[in-house]
């Protein structure tokens, strides 16, 4: 299943090309708030935005379609980027967590951009993060950066990248983290980008060949298995959106609800939230 999608209405202002104006936060549905702050805060490195708040009532659970439930929620912006990392816990509502394999169309992933990479790899080594990359250390691409995929404790997947040169960023120089990205895994590469483009009006760098090479298929805890990459800027905003699509290796689409720890929401903002649900329905995206 895609991760579901928050369109939330914004004011009307200067709209580049497409039905998108900007991007909201990757939401994650988990099992325990106070649990999925301790990696994020205390693993990553990044910082809440205020206290964890209550949603309740008709309302809010209708976007979720979670009648009569609670939602506890709290955000952790992401220094230099508009996409940061939003921990939503349902409460008074039956939940089954999914877990899903990085190479699973479903599986949702954060890649943060960082100063130092050792420093984070060291804190979730004590805190007994899991590590998918293969010899669970960072790897070293031939362009001289360094990458390293994590687990939070949900299963959501995060890519720590650090560049061979120092990034533009307008975070501050005491901040470690220092962009952000997404990517999704999806089943059908077509049929995606298909859907995101007549949708969403997304400019889409469609992929056309399977990448097999051994290394990047260490870093992400897939040996063996072949990927192809789909990705686009998101409108008024520097963060890109990825798809990934693989191959020569076992793969499982698993269903989630909005409830269930485990399932992933990109919040796009949108000029005209009506017209695009019916676009996105016309092209066959579910709601």
């Amino acid at each position: 299943m895609l991760p579901s999608l928050l369109l939330p209405h914004l004011a009307a202002q200067a709209t580049p090309s497409g039905s998108i104006v900007a991007v909201g936060n990757f939401s994650h549905i988990v099992a325990s708030l106070d649990r999925s702050v301790e990696f994020y805060r205390d693993v990553v490195g990044l910082q809440l935005q205020g206290t964890p708040r209550l949603f309740s009532g008709d309302p809010a659970m209708r976007v979720g379609n979670t009648p009569g439930a609670q939602s506890l929620f709290t955000t952790l912006p992401v220094p230099g980027s508009p996409l940061g990392v939003e921990i939503i816990e349902y409460r008074n509502i039956e939940r089954q967590p999914v877990a899903r394999r990085f190479q699973d169309p479903g599986a949702a992933n954060v890649v943060l951009t960082v100063r130092d990479i050792d420093t984070i790899v060291l804190r979730a080594r004590k805190m007994g993060a899991r590590i998918n990359t293969t010899g669970g250390l960072p790897a070293s691409l031939p362009d001289g950066s360094r990458v390293i995929l994590l687990q939070d404790p949900d299963g959501f997947f995060v890519e720590l990248v650090q560049p061979s040169a120092a990034a533009e960023t307008t975070s501050s120089g005491s901040s470690n983290v220092i962009g952000s990205s997404f990517e999704l895994v999806v089943e059908d590469t077509d049929r995606t980008v298909r859907l995101y483009r007549e949708a969403l009006g997304l400019e889409l760098q469609a992929g056309t060949t399977f990448n097999a090479a051994k290394l990047l298929m260490e870093t992400a805890g897939t040996p063996g298995a072949q990927v192809r990459r789909s990705v686009a800027r998101i409108p008024g905003s520097p963060v890109t959106l990825a798809f990934l699509e693989f191959k020569e290796i076992e793969r499982k689409s698993l269903r989630s609800r909005f409830q269930d720890p485990g399932t992933p929401i990109l919040q796009l903002r949108v000029q005209n939230i009506q017209a695009v649900t019916n676009a996105w329905k016309r092209a066959g995206g579910g709601t």
